[in-house]
């Protein structure tokens, strides 16, 4: 253990209250100050519980079962609940993937700092503190931005009081669990400056939780790989990223999309990720593994050093040095469905789209004015196609999307839906229509209903548009789980029990239930991990090829969309700056804004694993297929 640790954890272990069951096990590392440790896994590996328990919190129906937690000479899991509420907030603080829910919707944000200064009696000029963390998450100080409530604040602007929030009791430990999910990429690229300015200036260890490899690649020194509940691969992120020791790790660097060049079709990791009752005697990835042998069915193996100095870097692999003739990184082909989609006839037309929403102009004389979020919007979509809307926050994309779904009624402009008008509002449209066009939003918490189980939320559609016996339904409902990686034994239960990915994967399922011609996506992605995302996308590409399914796919994530789109659109405050084919754009952006989106990209970097560039002269991803053979004819 390094004498400068700031944060030390030794054989950290979770579990089912009053059982054997562990959700978590033997999870070690250190994290010293003014570096930042990143932990990686796929939904459910257990990133988020190990990220609560270092602050002495286990979900309900958990808890902490062995292990230590050390920040300055004291062993957070030993103190009682009063020591734990002087210790929260003041020695280690938390910023959550949604501050929305986080903030308080009652309270100035001023007055949400200033209550935690006054709850931890931290020494000092409180104005001097609330300054302090303010400047140092890059908000403005001003009287009218402290007024301010939480709905009157972006996104980012409200990550970015999360994280004062964070600051404000100058804590030793800051764990960070996925904040920058959902933010645009502009967006996202501003607070990652907040975050590698906090290294920089204050004495603080940073732990952050992420699925996005491509946020942890650039924001890190050191990475923890979990799977199953346990950490598989650990070490620096240059060493890790470029060369990778575990044959999971080798696979979620595998199915990441890249902006800068074009890596073909995503493929996501065959099976699903264990769970806590179900992990296996051996290495818990051993049933996905194509590297198997007996010996990982039956013994978990040890960790063990790898690299120079011994010591930095551990793998727990019983293969790991096979990996550079066993593991070779799989060749992807072009995207035959952006080959034919373009000979399919059109199936959705929009001209001259204008939508807003209705406010209050103040002043004297105030009354209800229209802010317009669309102005003169104008597309066409085949069937078959991928259409992406890509732009900053509140620049209209979900606005064009609830239009299309029917869900928010447009000022002006005609939509065509198989060249037919379409009625502006889903409850006014034919039945067969409300079927064949589908929306999956961006967070599943507010979409599934939290009273019914996931069977019956994916049954819904099957009873409303289809008439099938109950054992038709029950083997549909199954089929749709395991379409998008779900075991059909989840269908008995609620959304609570699931994790921020699995919820959205259900939202898919349920979407899918009503076999759409067109599907609208409003950042699917946005909440999975790279491997689960990567079969989601995999599975969206395929249902293109098989039924003609047309998607209007909505998204910040432009590496993303690098990798499923033919066309994208750009819009910036409500109007279409930039449309053209996603090779043109992203190789060639015309418009300025455009290039601002390309260049905020948190991409992986030249040499990390796995080497496409090596294929790749002067970035022509036309040169990767042609050298492989593999470009469709």
């Amino acid at each position: 253990m390094s004498d400068l640790a700031e944060l030390t954890v030794r054989d950290l272990g979770v579990s089912v209250s009053g059982s054997a069951v562990d959700i978590v096990s033997e999870v070690s590392f250190d994290v010293e100050a003014r570096t930042a440790l990143g932990v990686v896994g796929e939904s459910g590996c257990g990133k988020t519980t190990v990220a609560m328990a270092l602050l002495g919190y286990g979900r309900p129906g958990t808890e902490v079962s062995t292990g230590k937690v050390i920040v300055e000479g004291t062993n957070i899991l030993a103190l009682d609940r009063q020591g734990l509420t002087r210790t929260r907030g003041r020695v280690v603080s938390y910023v959550p993937q949604n501050p929305s829910r986080a903030l308080s919707p009652g309270m100035q944000v001023a007055a949400q700092l200033q209550e935690m200064i006054t709850a931890h009696s931290v020494p000092g000029d409180p104005t001097e503190l609330l300054r302090s963390a303010w400047e140092g998450a890059q908000l403005q100080f001003t009287s009218e931005m402290l007024r301010r409530y939480p709905h009157q604040l972006s996104g980012g602007q409200q990550q970015r009081v999360a994280i004062a929030m964070a600051l404000v009791c100058e804590p030793k430990v800051i764990v960070m669990d996925e904040p920058t999910t959902g933010l645009d990429v502009i967006t996202q690229a501003r607070l990652l400056e907040v975050i590698a300015d906090l290294r920089k200036q204050r004495d603080v260890a940073i732990v952050y939780v992420s699925h996005d490899l491509g946020v942890i690649r650039n924001v890190v020194d050191h990475v923890a790989v979990m799977y199953g509940g346990r950490i598989v691969e650990a070490g620096p992120v240059d060493e890790i990223f470029r060369d990778p020791r575990h044959p999971y790790t080798r696979r979620l660097l595998e199915a990441i999309p890249r902006a800068q060049i074009d890596t073909g079709e995503l493929r996501g990791i065959p099976g699903s990720s264990v769970e806590p009752w179900n992990r296996p005697p051996g290495c818990p990835f051993a049933p996905r593994c194509a590297m198997r042998i007996d010996r990982c069915d039956a013994e978990m193996p040890p960790e063990e050093p790898v690299g120079e100095p011994a010591g930095n870097w551990h793998v727990r692999c019983w293969r790991s040095g096979d990996l550079d003739e066993a593991a070779k990184p799989r060749r992807r082909t072009a995207s035959a469905a952006a080959v034919t989609a373009a000979a399919a006839p059109e199936l959705l037309e929009v001209s001259d789209l204008v939508a807003g929403y209705r406010g209050r102009r103040q002043g004297i004389g105030s009354s209800r004015v229209t802010n317009v979020a669309l102005n003169g919007a104008s597309l066409s979509l085949s069937a078959g196609s991928c259409l992406a809307v890509v732009g900053e926050s509140g620049s209209g994309k979900t606005t064009l999307g609830r239009c299309l779904a029917g869900l928010h009624r447009p000022i002006s402009g005609e939509i065509r839906f198989s060249g037919e008008p379409l009625a502006p509002l889903a409850r006014t449209r034919p039945p067969d229509v409300r079927r064949r066009i589908q929306i999956v939003f961006q967070d599943p918490d507010s979409s599934l209903n939290p009273m019914m189980s996931i069977g019956a939320i994916v049954r819904r559609p099957l009873r409303q548009f289809f008439e099938l016996s109950r054992s038709e339904e029950t083997a549909r409902v199954a089929e749709l789980l395991e379409q998008v990686h779900l075991s059909p034994a989840m269908a008995s239960r609620p959304p609570r029990e699931l994790s921020g990915g699995e919820k959205q994967r259900v939202a898919i399922a349920r979407a899918l239930a009503a076999e759409p011609d067109l599907l609208i996506c409003d950042e699917v992605t946005s909440a999975l991990d790279v491997a689960v995302q990567a079969s989601i996308l995999e599975l969206l590409r395929e249902l293109r090829l098989v039924r003609s399914l047309a998607m209007l796919f909505i998204s910040h994530d432009l590496a993303v969309v690098r990798s499923i789109s033919d066309r994208v659109i750009v819009l910036r405050a409500g109007e279409i700056v930039e449309s053209a084919g996603r090779a043109q754009l992203f190789d060639e952006p015309r418009a300025p804004y455009t290039r601002e989106l390309l260049d905020a990209v948190h991409d992986l970097r030249p040499g990390d694993y796995p080497h496409w560039e090596d294929a790749l002269p002067g970035g022509s991803d036309r040169v990767l297929h042609e050298t492989l053979g593999d470009v469709p004819s």
